[in-house]
């Protein structure tokens, strides 16, 4: 079987899950080869963990044995990298989002398809069991026709955002930290959206760092983004959703992610997660749990990445496309435009809504009923 050379850019804390997960063979598609960090004893330790090679960027990139970067550095470093892996002819998979500014992400979807090259974007979880359950569920008719859709999340990023300050930055916050799961949840099974309207709000701009251990304890520091949100979205298919999101609010995570049809409500997991559980309520019927159709319910961070070095093997359009990371991104610019103008903010971009996963594959290198062929 043809595999895919990959290297991981960026060894921080996601990158221990997508390195377990290559390496175990979890993804035989893909061989990783080599990792970089600008923090070189964090590089060393990974690729001593792995076995792989500890390598600069610039040694990625000139390397032509390698075939794919994936990049889990933090959003402000995504465009620099990814541009200069996609110039340098490599297939790109990233950490969510794109980038940080609307610009940024038309130059590199612009330069992928000049240069013939896969560029993927998380969040891959929607390729997850719970997600891609809830669009056979949809797909096949069960609750009729879709209506309306309700995303809503709350934690409290105080808890992380003081130990990774990069959460309070630009191009990060709950918006484009967290949106990205739950909007693209609902872009891969509703398609695209057409238009926002929106509010925002920064509760407590600026505040000192309590947490003992944390780089800045004790400094003042400011929110530069939103942490309560509030949207309407309306979809090219005539569904109507909101989306509602606090990062100001208790440390428990609370979420909420539902379709709302004629026939019917499906109600899917935690987006951030791959497997959770999908209730399916039917017209006078109890809410029920339905059973998953489809395989990587554990964490399967990687999947992404896996799925689009099939892809590439096969010649064919990948499942996390950039058409869809880019709408996704520029849904969630359009939040912050529509309350910014207080005006409806209307799309310009659109994507193809990826196929579903094919039910049989189990998520462990192997398959139920299907062949390998049916993933490509």
């Amino acid at each position: 079987m043809q595999k895919i050379r990959a290297a991981i850019v960026g060894c921080g804390s996601i990158s221990d899950i997508y390195m377990t997960n290559i390496t175990s063979g979890k993804f035989q598609i893909l061989e990783l080869v080599g990792c970089s960090d600008l923090v070189v004893e964090r590089m060393n330790a990974s690729a001593e963990k792995f076995g792989i090679a500890p390598m600069t960027l610039e040694q990625i990139c000139a390397d032509p044995s390698i075939d794919m970067v994936i990049n889990l550095t933090t959003p402000a470093a995504h465009y620099p990298i990814i541009r200069q892996c996609l110039l340098a002819g490599k297939h790109v998979f990233s950490e969510k989002m794109i980038a940080v500014d609307l610009w940024q992400g038309e130059e590199l979807v612009r330069i992928a398809n000049e240069k013939g090259l896969h560029l993927g974007v998380a969040p891959d979880t929607f390729l997850g069991a719970s997600v891609q359950t809830a669009k056979y569920i949809v797909d096949s008719g069960l609750i009729g026709t879709p209506l309306s859709c309700r995303a809503s999340i709350s934690r409290d990023y105080a808890v992380y955002g003081e130990f990774l300050t990069h959460l309070y930055k630009k191009g990060a916050g709950i918006g484009f930290d967290m949106g990205g799961y739950y909007l693209t949840a609902l872009a891969a099974i509703l398609g695209p959206c057409k238009a926002i309207s929106a509010f925002t709000r920064i509760n407590e701009p600026t505040r000192v760092n309590t947490r003992i251990g944390a780089p800045g304890f004790g400094q003042e520091y400011a929110l530069e983004v939103p942490n309560v949100i509030a949207a309407a979205m309306q979809y090219d298919s005539g569904v109507l959703g909101t989306l509602h999101m606090n990062s100001d609010s208790l440390l428990d995570e609370t979420y909420g992610l539902e379709i709302y049809g004629t026939d019917g409500i499906v109600y899917m997991g935690n987006p951030n997660e791959f497997g959770g559980p999908v209730y399916l309520q039917r017209v006078g019927s109890e809410k029920v749990l339905f059973p998953l159709t489809h395989g990587f319910a554990e964490n399967s961070r990687g999947l992404g990445a896996a799925e689009m070095a099939w892809s590439i093997v096969a010649g064919r359009d990948h499942r996390a496309s950039k058409e869809m990371a880019f709408h996704v991104f520029e849904m969630m610019h359009g939040i912050m435009l529509s309350a910014e103008r207080g005006e409806v903010y209307r799309l310009a971009s659109t994507f193809e809504t990826p196929r579903a996963l094919p039910a049989g594959y189990i998520g462990d290198g192997g398959w139920t009923r299907k062949e390998e062929s049916a993933l490509i």
